[in-house]
């Protein structure tokens, strides 16, 4: 039998109880024998799969978001245990990155087929404190957009809700004075949003930022959005849509381990969809540090290099 801990957020817009049930039926059938815990605030999360580590689970399952998911990953990162998703946020950008299915049967037959990937992920830390990601953090507009999208409106429109917000907000851009250092060279110029990605999509399926920054790569994306207008920001969406950011000068790659900004004005910042703070802030690299049951990417299955 393999113990597993399955960690569910009954806040997520998607968590409903009968999408776990099914999921858990799914995995005893197939061996697992599973402990449910649920969580009730930022940080439980990481402590619940602290403790599962500590007494020998085999496997710790995140079931809500993806601030569900880098919570319990908090607890695991360094340990080598690995995390299953069962995806019941809004968003689920993650598990899109990798390539699991919304289905939260589909997911569960993922774990249990037992291929991992091992991912790098990113530490932001501001004045507010630190804290990892596995597909983005942000500072300006995007940081915006997650907390002004109202939460009984994900859990009724799902992706589209933020889509509206954004559509309502991009009439009146903030656009900061920036100064990024990325592995000590300095860059200075003007974005409205500024991504440090360690996932190529932003949207999986429907928004890729690039198309050559994979989780695994060992180095993180800085991407400098400038924008001043709706139209200016519908025109980088649209060569995002096209595959085809590098065509337009208002967005700025950099590529590096160690990423640190300030704006003027000060900009809000979050992670994986989760606030904290304000620029100035500090983003670092940690190489290879969370193992995640995911289908390999085709370059990879067609090798059987599992990395």
């Amino acid at each position: 039998m393999t113990d597993a801990l399955i960690v569910t957020n009954p806040a997520a817009a998607r968590a409903g109880g009968r999408g776990l049930a099914e999921a858990r039926r799914r995995l005893e059938a197939r061996g697992f024998r599973i402990v449910v815990e649920s969580t009730g605030a930022t940080g439980d999360g990481e402590r619940l799969a602290r403790a599962a580590a500590a007494a020998g689970t085999h496997v710790v399952i995140a079931h809500g978001g993806d601030g569900t998911v880098m919570d319990v990953a908090a607890g695991l990162v360094g340990t080598g245990l690995p995390l299953g998703l069962l995806p019941g946020g809004t968003g689920n950008v993650l598990a899109g990155n990798l390539g699991i299915s919304r289905s939260h049967v589909a997911a569960a037959e993922t774990i249990a087929a037992g291929t991992t990937r091992t991912i790098d992920l990113g530490r932001l830390t501001t004045a507010a404190g630190s804290r990892y990601f596995a597909v983005n953090c942000a500072a300006g507009f995007a940081a915006d957009l997650m907390a002004e999208t109202e939460q009984h409106h994900k859990r009724r429109f799902g992706v589209a809700a933020y889509v509206a917000r954004a559509m309502v907000m991009a009439t009146h851009l903030v656009r900061a004075a920036t100064r990024v250092e990325v592995d000590g060279v300095v860059y200075e110029g003007h974005a409205a949003t500024v991504l440090v990605a360690n996932c190529g999509h932003i949207v999986p399926r429907l928004l890729p930022l690039a198309g050559d920054i994979a989780p695994d790569d060992g180095v993180l994306d800085v991407a400098m959005l400038d924008a001043g207008s709706y139209a200016s920001a519908l025109r980088l969406v649209w060569r995002m849509l096209q595959r085809r950011p590098d065509a337009d000068a208002g967005i700025t790659f950099y590529r590096g381990r160690r990423v640190q900004l300030s704006c003027e004005p000060v900009l809000p910042v979050e992670a994986d969809g989760e606030a904290l703070g304000s620029t100035p802030m500090l983003v670092e690299l940690l190489p290879r540090s969370l193992t995640i049951f995911a289908p390999l990417p085709r370059s990879l299955a067609r090798t059987g290099d599992g990395r």
